[in-house]
């Protein structure tokens, strides 16, 4: 798809509180790859939005990173991989 990529979003947030908020606003933009790791498709003005949310929360006890994922080359798991791959079937509208 033109414009739209993939985002790997991780957070180390040590209140509870802003955890939750945190983990509330990314299920809206897209699914739990690990414990604080969510894997988002998103194209500009998703990414514009998502990230306005989380400024708004004014997050004191740590902080959440967006990485733009790359699939140039082949994805390498190690492991058991629980099926949760972002195009194993799910469609997400944005």
């Amino acid at each position: 798809m033109r414009g739209v990529s993939d985002y790997a979003v991780v957070y180390d947030i040590t209140s509870d509180k802003e955890r939750n908020r945190v983990d509330k606003i990314l299920k809206g933009f897209g699914f739990r790859i690990q414990k604080s790791v969510f894997e988002c498709r998103l194209n500009k003005r998703g990414k514009e939005d998502l990230i306005e949310k989380l400024e708004k929360l004014d997050i004191q006890t740590g902080f959440v990173k967006l990485y733009r994922l790359e699939y140039s080359s082949k994805n390498e798991v190690i492991g058991k991989k629980e099926n949760h791959d972002i195009d194993e079937g799910n469609a997400y509208i944005i």
